[in-house]
């Protein structure tokens, strides 16, 4: 059998004042910062986790904003370019405008010119028909005279050869 001996109690009583004493002064110490840096990290993960969170919250709202900015920007190119449409076709109207005016203004002075041309050409030909009409009385003056002439020498010859 076994015998009990007083060294074996010492021993066992030994080692449970040991196990005590280290669990007092050296497991406690070690599960407390062990603990506390359980709760620390768990505080770290959830700080990181709120961060997380607001992030997305963040990148949402950006995006939202720029595609609220995008949508601005279309809108606003459009009504740039129906305002650049707008512009561009009264530009276009004015300048029908001003060549109709310039076309029909030129198209009066063409008229004009005409005229004046006409009215020249009509004073040189009425010129023309007076000089004309001057030299053949000038020139009917002297047929007439040549007639009387010939008429005058006619007779006489006519009259001489009744004599």
């Amino acid at each position: 059998m076994l015998r009990l001996d007083m060294n074996l109690v010492f021993t066992i009583i030994n080692l449970l004042i040991w196990y005590v004493i280290i669990r007092k002064f050296l497991f406690k110490p070690i599960n407390n910062v062990i603990s506390k840096r359980e709760e620390a990290i768990q505080a770290r993960y959830a700080e990181a986790q709120r961060l997380q969170e607001e992030a997305e919250s963040e990148k949402k709202k950006c995006s939202e904003s720029q595609s609220r900015i995008e949508e601005e920007k279309a809108r606003v190119m459009a009504d740039a370019q129906e305002s650049a449409r707008a512009e561009y076709n009264n530009m276009m109207e004015d300048a029908r405008k001003k060549a109709d005016q310039i076309v029909e203004a030129s198209r009066k002075e063409a008229e004009l010119e005409k005229e004046k041309i006409v009215g020249r050409a009509e004073q040189e030909i009425r010129s023309m028909i007076m000089d004309a009409a001057v030299k053949a009385m000038q020139n009917s003056q002297q047929n007439g005279n040549l007639y009387d002439q010939f008429l005058t020498k006619a007779g006489e010859t006519t009259h001489a050869e009744h004599k």
